[in-house]
This record gives structure tokens, C-alpha cells and sequence, in this order.
């Protein structure tokens, strides 16, 4: 049984300022080079694809692992794993029999992965391959914001092939169109080890989770445990104010505006905090509601799924 993992480390990286997110150091190694390490010992005969640039891997990391690119580059995710399912193809077609190919292919995986998910852990890849070949479907887990993480999940490979012949044209499209009409295994997880960055900021909030981690025991817990740090800026401007708000209620709201930014809802993260305000100003019979209440009751309205 053969595994293969595709590593997705295309992309402009806009919301980053334009650097190569893969390729920036945390700690004292780079993203791409930590993913690429927990996927070596999760599964040590995997073939490793890097589906865009190998910046931010050494020169002996870089002779491990086969790339390739999407076309047209930057043509989004979905692009980048068509790229790298069709290398894998014509590769195993050139060192197999027609024949030899197709008995394998029932029983491969495919493994795909973002390469700005740095925390994702040994555990969690070995458990999605696990799940994938006993179902014979695609296997995920459940992010932060309750919804599966598509990027970090296993394929039956006869099956990923299909879909994406299926899709036809992958340039700029979602990938969430290869899950569509597909049962998927819902694998858990801990959240906080499957969460990408796509700002600065949320790169700080990755980087306090690795430095809290290696200081030892004060560091322990799950990532989605801990509290997000609150900028500077927005204290600032509460002290300013002369708020009463405090500094737990301010990371809540953070919380807040980051599940409505990923949510369905098509209000804007800023107009939904502004909201929650209003409602935590309102309250009822006088007395305002907590943040905490204003905060669950707007995310209730905005998140509600229609019958």
C-alpha cells in the first residue's frame, strides 16, 4: 500500500504582504520545513509532492521531495493538486505496467495538506491515511470554525482522480468542489493543530502556540485552549475610550470576528462586532447584556442555517 502526500505551497500570500508564507522561519525552522518533517514521521515511505516553490527548504530537504507546478502558477489550490495528482500519474505510469498501475491504484492514499499549517501533528495524518483506507472515502477533520478542513485531508487516489476529471478545468476554483456530492469521514481533532495563517496576525497567534510549547509545562494545553493575544493597537484605543471592556472581552470579540470571517455569513467581520455592540449597548429593561451574550446572540443570527 502506497502512500503519497501532496504539499500545497503555491499562492501570492496577498493578506501576507506578498512573502512566501511556507517559507517564513518559525522559531528556528521554517514552515514548510516543520510540515515536511511531520509528514516524514507520520509516514516514512510516503512520496512527498511540493505543488509550488520549495523556498524555505534546505538543499538535502529539497533532494526529498519531487515538485511541480500549477498552470497557470497561481491559479489557486485546487490547480496546485490537479498539478501534483497528474505528476504522480505519469510518474507511476512510467515505471509500471498499465496492468500493475490500476491494481495498485485501489489501494492508494492521497494525502493533502496546506503549507501554511504548520501545527498539524503526527497523530492526525497517520489517523486521516487510517480512516481513508478502512472507508474507502475521504477523510477529514473539523477546524476552529466547525467546517472540515479540506486541505488537510486524505483520498482514495482512484477516487481523487475521478473527481478532478469530473471538475475538468481546476484554474481558480475552489477546492471544495472536489467534496461535493462525496460522503467525507469525519476524523477529530484538536482545532487548534489543523489552523492555517493567512495575516501577520495570525501568523503571531502560531508563533505564541510554538514558543508556548517549547517553554515547557506553563506552555500546555491545546492551542485552542489558550486565549488569542490581543493586538496592542486595539487596547490602545480601549484605554483611549476609557472603556470598561475588559482585556478578556476584547480577545472574545477577536474570537468573534475570525468565526464570522470564515462563517457563510456574508456580513463583514467589522459590521458584525459593530452590531454585537449595539446589542451589548441595548440590552434589556434597562441593564446592558454581557459582551459574552451580545457576542453568541449575532453570531446565532449570522451562522443560522436555513430549513
Amino acid at each position: 500500500m502506497a502512500n503519497t502526500v501532496i504539499v500545497l505551497s503555491g499562492g501570492r500570500s496577498r493578506r501576507f504582504g506578498g512573502v512566501h508564507k511556507p517559507g517564513v522561519l518559525l522559531g528556528e525552522r521554517s514552515v514548510i520545513s516543520r510540515i515536511i518533517a511531520t509528514v516524514r514521521s507520520a509516514v516514512p515511505d510516503a512520496k512527498i509532492w511540493l505543488a509550488g516553490p520549495a523556498e524555505g527548504l534546505s538543499q538535502a530537504e529539497q533532494a526529498e521531495v519531487y515538485t511541480v507546478r500549477e498552470e497557470p502558477i497561481f491559479s489557486g489550490p485546487l490547480a496546485g493538486i490537479d498539478a501534483g495528482v497528474r505528476a504522480v500519474r505519469d510518474q507511476h505510469e512510467q515505471r509500471q505496467s498499465g496492468a500493475s498501475q490500476r491494481s495498485r491504484e485501489a489501494s492508494d492514499v492521497t494525502l493533502i495538506l496546506a503549507g501554511d499549517m504548520p501545527l498539524v501533528s503526527e497523530d492526525h495524518l497517520q489517523a486521516l491515511i487510517a480512516s481513508c483506507r478502512e472507508t474507502e472515502k475521504p477523510a477529514a477533520g473539523v477546524d476552529d470554525r466547525g467546517k472540515l478542513q479540506f486541505l488537510c485531508a486524505a483520498w482514495p487516489t482512484g477516487l481523487l482522480r475521478s473527481r478532478l476529471a469530473d471538475i475538468g478545468d481546476t484554474r481558480d476554483k475552489a477546492v471544495k468542489l472536489l467534496f461535493r456530492g462525496v460522503e467525507v469521514t469525519s476524523v477529530e481533532v484538536d482545532p487548534g493543530t489543523i489552523v492555517d495563517f493567512d495575516t501577520p496576525e495570525e501568523f503571531e497567534q502560531i508563533s505564541a502556540e510554538v514558543s508556548a510549547a517549547d517553554e515547557g509545562p506553563a506552555g500546555n494545553g491545546s492551542a485552542a485552549d489558550r486565549v488569542r493575544p490581543v493586538p496592542a493597537e486595539v487596547l490602545q484605543i480601549r484605554d483611549y475610550a476609557e472603556s470598561e471592556i475588559d482585556d478578556g472581552e476584547v480577545a472574545a470579540i477577536l474570537e468573534f470576528a475570525s468565526r464570522i470571517k470564515h462563517s457563510q455569513s456574508s456580513l463583514s467581520p467589522v459590521l458584525a462586532a459593530f452590531l454585537a455592540g449595539r446589542v451589548h449597548a441595548g440590552g434589556s429593561a434597562g441593564a446592558p447584556t454581557s459582551v459574552e451574550e451580545s457576542l453568541r446572540k449575532v453570531e446565532e443570527v449570522l451562522t443560522r442555517r436555513s430549513d
